[in-house]
């Protein structure tokens, strides 16, 4: 009995030392980024699903992020906007590591740009968390990306595991915020609404651009219309 509690005492310190020596290892390989990735395992999505949860696309692209006050370029990015968290995979150990959220300031995923909300708005309308910033001059748009898990039964195969189609649904909502407060907006009319003195103008802007607000060209016809708002007014 005593040799048998010896050698499990003995495997486990082996264990330990062993994971020591991987975390060391590890740490070691992620040199100057090595604050970057103390963070948490992220969740792992081990059943199938059509759609994404992460904001855009499945890969990791190249961006920067500023962590506890400093500055990290150049590491591998994506944002899993069904927990709304900020993932970073490092190369060199092919380790996924998700980020404390009380930590990260703003970052870039490719060419878009984020930051984190810390708190409610004065509005209360815009709750705290990560979002895109699409428009920062007079006025500021956040859009924030939501992937909504969903069930769904599937007739057809009611009878079998396939009964059950899972799936992720992407929502979208855009935060405008200027001097006078916070607006959702959801089609073009919310924008006119707002520069009720410059409706022709942006109706004639918005035809001779063929700028389009349906959900996929959203952001484009907005950031044109707002940036050609700002120039009218310097």
């Amino acid at each position: 009995m005593k040799k048998s509690v010896l050698l499990l005492m003995m495997l486990m310190a082996s264990g330990l030392m062993s994971a020591q020596d991987d975390y060391k290892s590890f740490m070691d390989s992620a040199g100057e980024n090595s604050a970057l990735f103390k963070g948490y395992t992220p969740v792992l999505y081990r059943f199938v699903h059509t759609g994404t949860y992460y904001a855009f696309e499945k890969s990791y692209l190249d961006g920067d992020v500023i962590y506890n006050g400093k500055r990290y370029s150049g590491v591998k990015l994506n944002l899993n906007s069904h927990l709304d968290e900020l993932i970073v995979f490092d190369v060199k150990s092919n380790r996924y590591v998700q980020l404390n959220k009380s930590y990260v300031d703003t970052f870039t995923i490719g060419t878009r740009k984020f930051i984190n909300l810390m708190e409610r708005d004065k509005s209360g309308m815009i709750d705290p968390g990560y979002y895109q910033l699409l428009y920062d001059n007079s006025v500021s748009v956040y859009k924030k990306i939501v992937k909504v898990y969903s069930e769904t039964v599937n007739q057809e195969y009611i009878a079998s595991s396939r009964g059950v189609i899972k799936k992720f649904i992407t929502s979208v909502k855009y935060y405008l915020v200027n001097s006078d407060g916070t607006y959702v907006i959801k089609r073009k009319r919310d924008i006119l609404d707002l520069y009720p003195e410059m409706k022709k103008e942006i109706r004639k802007h918005i035809r001779v651009n063929a700028l389009s607000f349906k959900e996929d060209t959203m952001d484009e016809a907005m950031v044109s219309v707002l940036s050609f708002i700002d120039k009218k007014h310097e």
